[in-house]
């Protein structure tokens, strides 16, 4: 059995078809089929229903194809793993990591793994939780930053940090004069949230729904972006970790009371996966920037 054979059946079994298979892989029709009954034979199994319109794998061969398939990670693994460059001038690193860290977490951290490591290139993708969970699964990332989740199997996780939800204003908000913030209060103020997709804005719409809180909504956005620059730029207020006023010296926060459930950071990988020198570098750097987060100033 050879390599090919598999990636032949796992073509026509894609393409449903001998005819569009062979094209794909730039082979003859004739040539794709005598290679998969060559495999058959060896198998001992019939592994392709030809029968209908489309060609697809029978049970024997389905079940065949998950074991292949995840090989083929194991070898894409074992090709990194080759080429990887332990003294960091070269390679790539592919994160992951849910939304709301786009706020205070990602842009900082990629500075700072950048200026260390110039020759590593970082592919930075969001993602929902389970987007991140399959997507490690398949080894299609290194690693990612999530919320913690105890029905995860197959992926090991570090915590990182506590994720704590306040009040964030601009610095000159007359909120600012208090120290915290009663919940009750929130009424009281123009609210920019982020939408209802977010996880974030699910909890926070729990917190407000079981204290009897009716927020005074004016504007709901899917941009990260958007919504701090909102903030910054007028006397709009939001509920956002209190992290995101980390390195911005025109927003603070403020605790609310009583307060949101806080929030276990943590960073995911795949559970035996290969850990490349550039995997190795990141979660160093991610230690050290966790560490510097801390907690905020409330001054």
């Amino acid at each position: 059995m050879l390599l090919r054979h598999l990636r032949y059946l796992s073509a026509v079994v894609e393409h449903g078809s001998f005819t569009r298979a062979a094209q794909a892989l730039h082979v003859s029709q004739p040539a794709l089929s005598q290679q998969i009954r060559q495999l058959e034979e060896q198998l001992g199994v019939q592994l392709l229903d030809r029968t209908g319109k489309a060609v697809r794998a029978t049970d024997a061969g389905a079940t065949y194809l998950s074991h292949v398939h995840r090989a083929f990670r194991e070898i894409d693994a074992a090709g990194r793993a080759a080429r990887d460059v332990n003294d960091l001038s070269s390679g790539g690193l592919r994160l992951g990591f849910t939304p709301s860290f786009s706020g205070y977490l990602i842009a900082p951290l990629a500075r700072r793994f950048r200026e260390k490591y110039p020759g590593i290139t970082l592919d930075l993708t969001a993602l929902s939780q389970d987007e991140i969970e399959t997507d490690l699964a398949d080894d299609n990332l290194d690693c990612a930053i999530a919320f913690w989740a105890s029905s995860v199997t197959g992926i090991a996780a570090q915590p990182l940090h506590t994720e704590r939800l306040s009040l964030v204003c601009r610095y000159d908000h007359t909120v600012m004069a208090h120290d915290s913030i009663d919940v009750a209060g929130i009424e009281k103020e123009e609210l920019v949230p982020l939408n209802q997709t977010f996880a974030t804005r699910q909890t926070i719409d729990k917190h407000f729904k079981r204290h009897g809180i009716k927020p005074k909504v004016v504007i709901e956005t899917s941009s990260m972006t958007t919504l701090i620059e909102l903030v910054r730029s007028s006397s709009l207020v939001t509920v956002l970790p209190d992290a995101v006023t980390f390195e911005r010296e025109d927003l603070r926060f403020r605790p609310l009371l009583p307060a949101i459930d806080e929030r276990r950071v943590v960073l995911l990988q795949r559970e035996g996966g290969y850990r490349s020198a550039a995997s190795r570098a990141f979660v160093a750097t991610l230690d050290a920037f966790v560490q510097e987060l801390g907690a905020p100033s409330l001054a």
